[in-house]
């Protein structure tokens, strides 16, 4: 989807993703407030009722009151993933560029924020931390869950300076059906991580290493003919609704078997490091799952089918959402967002499980990924005041309050998960949020490079797993061992000149 622009008089120039802007030649931005966000899983109400709020607040009414007018003039920009960066990079090109960008890295197909802090278009917020949020004696850098500004995503030049703040933060695990598992009855399936034969609802028990994962597989394989015959009698492993949702799965994955500072360097594409051998046992756990895979996934990981990979952990309903059958697969890699997602597949009824990926063994801990998504300034924006104002606005009480509502999602302050349950967050929710406790946590992007012509680090590391590892039709004649060989050769290479492109 990566496109080569060669831009004209009064045209923006996009050369594979680096965006430079031509203002002024378009109509003149007489807008008091612009801001773009992404209208995806978190819904397509939640920044216009932000405004219609902020709007009230006596920064807002000064400043109309400064301008002689009774209403601000906002323009919102927003898409899905398939469309926001075209009518971002459209607004832009007429002269109107976004204050405010609810947009994130590695998204499928877009690198236009990738874009943005390769030609270091974005406002330093560092300085925004010390402000006081709306209302309230707290700082910004104090209403922050701690440790989420500590890496790549936030930081991208790998400096202090800050660019970037974690507008949504989200565990990523393995998501299953909880009535298939056994629950001991104190702290519920979905955070019972032994595998035990104890009292239980479920047929099977949860893995909490990966010598219990692989077991609980190699039984499936048995009732399933090597998942030749999957079904919702003997369901295969696992399933993934496409092969981007590996990012988290390898991040949790690299921290568990190689620990958390060969994590850190990989994500600076260190020399060597997909040959270090703990690095080389998360990469061969990713492999190995091509043994137990849902035999539909390869063929359904793809925008338009991603969600039958997820149903394959749901099972089917009928006209009255009643199941009527269980999911041919049992563990799939995602989000918070995937309940909501699913709603209207989802049975009435039914209880998600969600579980840090398997320890390496008995004595380690298990980790997650925490997937952050950004909100961020433009530097050739009009109003940056208003913009930060607007920040403010976002991470106070009352922000976190307008978001739980028109999300149900917890934005990452401290006190927006104490106050979940009051603003309206469900308690499965809330849930989601325990499994930090006693289990490592990782999280953040890759260093910010320059563009590599002809490399697309995602693909690489993430997106051609579906035709490189797991479609049988390409790769069932090699081991699992050449297979892995293969892919860390990909790696390396790619590392090193993305090492080589790393923006000073």
């Amino acid at each position: 989807m990566k496109k080569k622009w060669i831009a004209l008089i009064c045209a923006a120039v996009l050369c594979i993703g680096t965006v430079m802007m031509a203002a002024g030649c378009g109509k003149k931005n007489n807008y008091d407030f612009v801001v773009a966000y992404l209208s995806a899983g978190r819904g397509e109400t939640y920044v216009e009722k932000l405004v219609e709020e902020f709007e009230k607040t006596p920064y807002v009414q000064d400043y109309l009151a400064s301008k002689n007018k009774t209403k601000l003039s906002v323009k919102i920009i927003k898409g899905g993933t398939s469309n926001i960066g075209e009518l971002v990079r459209n607004s832009i090109n007429t002269g109107v560029t976004p204050d405010v960008l609810f947009l994130n890295f590695n998204m499928s197909g877009l690198t236009l924020t990738e874009s943005f802090v390769r030609s270091k278009k974005l406002v330093d917020l560092t300085s925004l931390l010390k402000e006081k949020v709306y209302g309230e004696e707290k700082t910004l850098e104090d209403k922050l869950v701690p440790g989420l500004l500590e890496n790549y995503t936030t930081k991208p030049y790998g400096t202090d300076e800050v660019y970037s703040l974690p507008a949504f933060y989200s565990p990523t695990g393995l998501w299953y059906d909880a009535s298939r598992f056994y629950d001991d009855g104190k702290t519920g399936a979905q955070y019972t991580w032994k595998f035990t034969d104890g009292e239980h609802a479920g047929k099977y028990g949860l893995p909490h290493t990966w010598e219990d994962f692989w077991k609980l597989g190699d039984e499936l394989n048995k009732a399933n003919n090597n998942n030749a015959n999957a079904s919702a009698t003997n369901p295969s492993l696992f399933t993934y609704p496409t092969a981007g949702y590996f990012d988290g799965f390898i991040y949790s994955a690299v921290a568990g078997m190689a620990g958390e500072e060969k994590f850190l360097q990989m994500l600076g594409y260190a020399d060597n490091i997909w040959s270090d051998p703990g690095v080389q046992d998360a990469l061969e756990i990713v492999v190995k799952l091509r043994n137990y895979l849902e035999p539909n996934t390869p063929a359904q990981a793809n925008a338009n089918d991603f969600k039958k990979n997820q149903e394959a952990v749901i099972g089917k309903i009928d006209a009255n959402k009643q199941q009527t059958a269980k999911g041919t697969a049992l563990f799939m890699p995602n989000g918070d967002w995937l309940p909501g997602e699913m709603a209207e597949s989802t049975p009435t009824g039914f209880a998600w499980g969600f579980m840090p990926l398997p320890a390496k063994d008995a004595d380690s801990m298990s980790y997650v990924n925490t997937y952050i998504e950004n909100v961020y300034m433009h530097k050739d924006g009009k109003n940056q005041d208003m913009g930060k104002q607007f920040l403010l606005y976002y991470f106070s009480n009352a922000g976190a309050k307008i978001v739980a509502q028109q999300t149900k999602a917890i934005i990452p302050t401290q006190d927006a998960l104490t106050n979940a349950a009051a603003n309206g967050i469900e308690q499965t929710t809330i849930d989601l949020y325990k499994v930090y406790d006693g289990n490592g946590a990782v999280s953040g992007s890759f260093a910010a490079t320059n563009t590599v012509t002809g490399l697309n680090w995602n693909d690489v590391l993430y997106n051609d797993l579906n035709l490189e590892i797991f479609t049988s039709s390409q790769t069932g004649s090699k081991s699992d061992e050449t297979l892995l060989s293969e892919w860390t050769v990909r790696l390396e290479s790619a590392s090193d000149k993305m090492r080589a492109a790393i923006i000073k």
